[in-house]
């Protein structure tokens, strides 16, 4: 910008002397419907001058202005880092003390700037989930769909392990096919479809799992074989809706002697 302004001074210079030190300055000459606007070039010139003077003066302002603003938002939205950065940890400790309704309100405070605001929806809504508060487990969950945007599998998981704690088996049954197709060997995604087939009797379903499982050592070899000897002498059950009165949770209990 200096460098142009003093480029455009040399060039007004060299209007403005050249006619003087040849002893001509001429005049200009502006007509309107009510007014003649008569000057010399050399007066034109000093306007033109004083108006790019002006006009530089505006804009350096402006910028300042605009950068100042920014550099305001900026110290705010640190602000707002920096303190959903400590609610986070806070709210860690207030779940390690199992006080849901604090964990709960510190990660949603200030959820959207926090470094990871999918994680901070997620863990209230599990802590929503613990206080029976359905609506905003719920709510909770959309609002972690959203800034999940593409990588919707955190999200997912989290929806059919809460499924589950609520007792919504089948709900959780169709969520788990569902991840299944997303993430075959992904060791919760595997806990979880464990525990959804064997509440829904899904043993069949439990049987396709079984070598995923021993591929990721999810369990001994020895209670693996166990399950699915047990699965192979039940009926599969999942299409009654009914179903056994009492249920393993686990492979491990299903192993048990």
């Amino acid at each position: 910008m200096l460098r142009v302004l003093f480029l455009f001074l040399v060039l007004i210079a060299s209007v403005v002397l050249g006619p003087m030190l040849a002893g001509h300055q001429g005049y200009v000459l502006i007509q309107t419907d009510n007014y003649n606007i008569e000057t010399s070039v050399t007066g034109l010139v000093i306007m033109g001058i004083l108006l790019f003077v002006a006009l530089f003066i505006i804009e350096w302002i402006l910028r300042r202005i605009f950068r100042t603003g920014a550099r305001t938002r900026g110290w705010f939205l640190g602000r707002k880092r920096s303190r959903a950065r400590a609610q986070t940890k806070a709210a860690l400790i207030k779940l390690a003390e199992g006080d849901h309704k604090q964990v709960e309100q510190l990660l949603t405070r200030n959820a959207d700037h926090a470094e990871q605001p999918v994680v901070n929806y997620l863990l209230a809504a599990e802590a929503a989930q613990q206080r029976g508060d359905e609506f905003r487990t719920n709510q909770y969950l959309e609002r972690a769909a959203e800034a999940a945007d593409t990588d919707q599998l955190p999200v997912d998981i989290t929806r059919v392990r809460i499924q589950l704690a609520q007792g919504e088996v089948h709900a959780a049954r169709h969520g788990v096919d569902r991840l299944l197709n997303q993430a075959p060997r992904h060791p919760e995604v595997l806990r979880l479809a464990e525990q959804a087939y064997l509440r829904t009797g899904a043993y069949a379903s439990l049987l396709e799992i079984l070598p995923s499982m021993s591929k990721i050592k999810l369990h001994d070899e020895e209670k693996l074989a166990g399950a699915a000897t047990a699965s192979l002498s039940r009926p599969d059950e999942s299409g009654d809706g009914g179903g056994r009165q009492r249920r393993p949770e686990t492979l491990v209990e299903e192993s048990k002697p």
